[in-house]
């Protein structure tokens, strides 16, 4: 639902930078780790901001925060003008560990040479496998090899960063989360409310456009019981 020309034109100007050494055409999963190294390279991250996608990637920029969730905003826009089809995820985590209680964001790009949607993680610079690097894994099979008890691994696309490996595993293998998508975001609608109401704190803006009809939504995996279920209806989307 988001278009080219509703994402704010500090993207389209940062974007030459982000594949300027590029000298031929590479595929949609080259183009996405393109994107979320030079990110993740480029933002050392800090607190959340929940800003308009404009004002959160100048603040990421400058050195001022970022979290996941803001990792994951700035990726789907960069997504967009480079026509890389991009879902947004999270999970929800129920935890004692404050490391990883509340839960996490991250992303899915569709990869039209492997014909299906690959799980990125662009605050953490990681793909998921089976147990060897192969053909990355979706969010859907993850979810599959955790219910039937079989093995995950990750891999780092990036050499700079440093592969947090507990934090990770505490995040995606050994916790008990729960998944969902996030739906109906339109970029153009977040952006002018909150640009124009910034005297309101960002919670009570999302509040606002929930009353109107005009917020996003979450739709969650089910449990494991339903799960043949809750896959084939996210795979229609």
């Amino acid at each position: 639902m988001n278009k080219k020309t509703d994402i704010p034109k500090i993207y389209h100007e940062l974007n030459s930078l982000i594949f300027k050494q590029l000298k031929s055409e590479i595929t949609d999963l080259d183009k996405a780790k393109q994107i979320a190294t030079w990110l993740r390279n480029n933002i050392k991250g800090g607190p959340g901001l929940g800003k308009s996608s404009a004002t959160a990637l100048r603040k990421m920029m400058n050195g001022e925060g970022g979290v996941c969730s803001d990792f994951s905003q700035v990726f789907n826009n960069f997504c967009v003008i480079n026509d890389l089809k991009v879902k947004e995820w999270g999970l929800k985590i129920m935890s004692n560990d404050s490391a990883i209680s509340g839960g996490h964001a991250f992303n899915e790009v569709y990869s039209k040479e492997f014909q299906k949607w690959v799980l990125i993680d662009v605050s953490k610079s990681i793909l998921f496998y089976d147990v060897s690097p192969g053909i990355p894994l979706s969010v859907f099979e993850i979810v599959q090899r955790k219910n039937e008890n079989h093995k995950i691994s990750f891999s780092s696309f990036n050499d700079l960063i440093t592969t947090e490996n507990k934090r990770i595993n505490d995040l995606y293998v050994t916790s008990d989360f729960s998944a969902f998508v996030i739906t109906n975001y339109s970029n153009k609608v977040y952006d002018s409310y909150l640009d124009k109401l910034t005297f309101l704190p960002e919670s009570i803006i999302h509040g606002l456009l929930f009353l109107i009809g005009k917020s996003y939504t979450f739709e969650f995996l089910k449990n494991k019981e339903n799960k043949k279920e809750s896959l084939d209806h996210l795979k229609k989307k």
